[in-house]
């Protein structure tokens, strides 16, 4: 959970009537804990855990009109709008990797001529690019669909998924490609690269 320290209200996701149902849940409730949760990536986004205990809400708490059918469709929705919103997060971040090797492998000389003139190192920079507008596109069709109210279940999975497994290996590329000074915290690519993994488990895994 973002900013769960720093949080007042929180929207929890519960089983009513037997589907989905959100409920906005204050930080203070009885029952309700919250831990710090330190991870790989995200260190900026000051993740922590909910462990809720007994913990009772008034139905006022419920969010979302109609009946039980609806909210679980609302709940679909959300779920899916979430997993756009991390595919764009895969998606700038991966541009910021692509903006930052591009100008180092051009400036970065070995045997005396820029690594960029390297066949290999070329093939990699270039296939960054290539996943990343598959990416892009795929992440704005989802966003086009949603913002329509056509339904962008589809997308929003394949984006996701698209995201995972393109948005790891273009943070894994972007470290390579650095050599050793992609290892260490005077360039901010290996940062890159631990955010980027979150989105391989972020809203649930794509191993499903």
């Amino acid at each position: 959970m973002p900013a769960a320290g720093s949080s007042e209200l929180f929207v929890i996701a519960a089983e009513l009537e037997g589907r989905p149902t959100f409920f906005i849940v204050e930080s203070d409730s009885k029952g309700l804990v919250v831990e710090a949760d330190p991870s790989m990536g995200l260190r900026a986004a000051g993740l922590g855990r909910l462990i809720l205990t007994d913990v009772a809400v008034p139905e006022s708490a419920l969010l979302g009109d109609g009946d039980a059918d609806q909210r679980a469709a609302e709940y679909s929705a959300a779920i899916g709008l979430a997993r756009l919103g991390w595919a764009s997060l895969a998606v700038g971040t991966s541009q910021a990797v692509l903006d930052y090797v591009v100008p180092y492998v051009n400036e970065r000389v070995a045997f005396g001529e820029p690594i960029s003139n390297r066949q290999a190192v070329a093939f990699m920079v270039a296939n960054i690019a290539i996943e990343l507008d598959g990416m892009r596109l795929v992440t704005l069709r989802g966003a086009s669909r949603a913002e329509q109210g056509l339904s962008f279940t589809r997308e929003s999975a394949l984006a996701r998924r698209l995201a995972s497994e393109k948005g790891m290996q273009i943070g894994s590329d972007g470290v390579q490609l650095l050599g050793g000074h992609g290892f260490t915290k005077e360039h901010p690519v290996e940062r890159w690269y631990r955010d980027l993994r979150s989105v391989g488990v972020a809203e649930g895994i794509v191993l499903i």
